[in-house]
């Protein structure tokens, strides 16, 4: 009850230093996205990343908790106003970051994105994180909210394509990459030359992928030279060169 009531006072930025001085004492146990995370930065010199998706930069993050011990520096991309106010005061002071209000497409423009109206306090709390260019997708969600429809708001935003948004930013080839597109992640993800970038690192939500997508995404960065393992709704895609790699004791399904 009490860690609820926390969870609704505290901003994002709060609940990352918390988080962070947790870790520190050992009373925070990462999980398996944050730990492949710290390696990367540990072992392998990981310093940069772009987070497309990032919402208030607190919320189920994989790189929030290495950002506040490691002032990483890259890029957040979040089309939603309120999360992008939020996630711009969970790094406020945090040098080297740069903040990009849109979404990312196939094709640039006005597109139209649909969300969940969480201000009820019925919703659960991942339906906070629930941001999608495809109604179909949010309408996904119906099986755990009944009468989901009456929940979903629709905003117009800008989009952009991959090869514009790297023409508008600093890291253009981060070491880290990280997508949670709610069903977009293989469009993004496939407008990427990985065989051309040095990113040693890529998480990115798989469970909203349709099987053929997953596969075709699993293909490309298994040829690219990573080693490509599911954990829980995400896919840890690891560069087999890099030492995190060589250590990891976990089987991959591809390389």
């Amino acid at each position: 009850m009490l860690r609820s009531l926390a969870a609704r006072s505290l901003t994002a930025r709060q609940k990352s230093q918390l988080r962070s001085l947790a870790h520190r004492f050992g009373q925070y146990r990462p999980r398996e996205v944050e730990t492949a995370v710290e390696s990367l930065v540990v072992n392998d010199g990981a310093r940069t990343f772009l987070q497309i998706g990032a919402n208030d930069g607190y919320m189920s993050d994989p790189l929030n908790l290495a950002i506040f011990r490691h002032r990483l520096r890259g890029t957040f991309v979040e089309p939603q106003p309120n999360y992008f106010s939020a996630l711009q005061d969970t790094y406020r002071g945090f040098e080297g970051m740069q903040f990009v209000q849109k979404a990312i497409s196939q094709q640039a423009g006005s597109m139209t994105m649909y969300s969940l109206d969480c201000s009820s306090g019925k919703l659960p709390r991942w339906a906070h994180g629930v941001g999608t260019l495809s109604r179909e997708q949010i309408l996904r969600a119906g099986d755990q909210i009944p009468d989901i429809e009456s929940y979903v708001r629709t905003q117009d935003v800008q989009c952009s394509t991959v090869p514009q948004l790297l023409a508008e930013i600093s890291e253009q080839d981060p070491g880290i990459l990280v997508v949670d597109a709610e069903g977009f992640d293989y469009a993004i993800l496939s407008q990427f030359d990985f065989a051309r970038l040095s990113t040693k690192l890529v998480i990115y939500e798989s469970e909203s992928l349709t099987a053929d997508d997953a596969s075709a995404l699993s293909a490309t960065l298994d040829r690219a030279g990573f080693g490509v393992v599911e954990v829980g709704q995400d896919t840890i895609a690891l560069r087999t060169s890099t030492s995190t790699y060589r250590s990891t004791q976990r089987p991959v399904l591809n390389g």
